[in-house]
């Protein structure tokens, strides 16, 4: 992912890549050549410079706490992949230290700038479909990462991190909160990810305010690519949001069905994760605050701690805000 999000960066008219660092020093070399950057050997290194206002961290999601703590000290806006922390008191430490500095700190929730989701929300506030009353997410991944980064205590788990992007979704889409959930571990198909105490396929029902039910399904092994989906039934019709082969919307009501225009990309992800930078900027220097922040990241988590929990016992779980 950070040499991804550095390819990206090179493209933008807003932002400019001045350093890259990396533990595996190689790695750091080769992405800061091939953009034009210089490297970093430390943290340390890269505040000392003068030239650097923000910091894109996408280092393991247990280093991320550390990471923008050292940033935001040092009077640095952030973007942080998700999620911002695998603790949720420091998740909220992190973003109260941000609003306190008066820094930006924005989460790589990308889905909410890439233009299918973005053209799904502002349907769902036309009322195109009426009421919300039930949305079907699925992040199927075509094969597994190493067991040592599925471990629950390293990643966050299945359900924390690839869940947290479609627990966000869900509320942000409708604007209604998940207040309750109950979720299904399905057979396991790699091994090693349950030797780990993990799980590789998770099956969520979440009950919405006001009786609107939302399902996310995840897999780490669909096997024919990472394929992510977004289906919303309302009163009056329905909206399908679709990654593969290409991003698009569609619209169907009692007139048809009509791929939505403005919608269309030939890859959502890369998408969205250059226009969630472009915002970055703009939050940076315009003071832009449409962007998931700390509070999105602990919602998200917390959601995802509510599944496990009840995919693990069995029980009916708040989702505690």
């Amino acid at each position: 992912m950070g040499s991804f999000h550095a390819r990206t960066l090179v493209g933008s008219a807003s932002i400019q890549v001045v350093a890259v660092t990396d533990q595996n020093a190689a790695a750091a070399a080769e992405v800061a050549a091939e953009i034009g950057a210089a490297t970093a050997g430390t943290l340390h290194e890269l505040l000392e410079r003068s030239d650097i206002t923000a910091w894109l961290v996408a280092t393991p999601t247990l280093t991320h706490g550390e990471v923008v703590r050292a940033a935001l000290d040092g009077g640095l806006h952030v973007l942080c992949e998700k999620p911002l922390s695998l603790d949720a008191t420091e998740s909220t430490e992190l973003g109260q230290l941000a609003a306190d500095r008066g820094l930006v700190l924005q989460i790589g929730f990308w889905r909410r700038f890439s233009p299918p989701w973005v053209t799904a929300r502002e349907l769902i506030r036309q009322g195109a479909i009426g009421r919300p009353l039930l949305v079907r997410l699925a992040q199927w991944d075509a094969d597994p990462p190493p067991a040592t980064f599925c471990d629950p205590a390293v990643s966050g788990g299945l359900a924390i991190d690839c869940g947290v992007h479609e627990f966000d979704l869900v509320e942000w889409l409708t604007g209604l909160g998940i207040e309750q959930v109950t979720a299904h571990s399905l057979p396991l198909v790699d091994d090693a990810i349950g030797s780990v105490g993990d799980v590789d396929n998770l099956l969520a029902i979440l009950e919405l305010t006001g009786g609107a039910i939302a399902m996310v399904d995840l897999t780490r092994n669909c096997r024919y690519g990472d394929d992510v989906r977004t289906e919303i039934l309302g009163a009056e019709g329905a909206i399908f949001v679709d990654l593969l082969p290409g991003g698009r919307t569609r619209l169907a009501t009692a007139s048809g069905i009509e791929v939505v225009a403005g919608s269309e990309t030939g890859d959502a992800f890369a998408a969205g994760v250059a226009l969630q930078a472009e915002a970055f900027a703009a939050a940076v220097q315009a003071g832009f605050d449409a962007i998931p922040r700390a509070t999105a990241s602990t919602r998200a988590l917390l959601i995802g701690r509510a599944v496990q929990n009840a995919a693990a016992t069995g029980a009916t779980v708040t989702a505690r805000r």
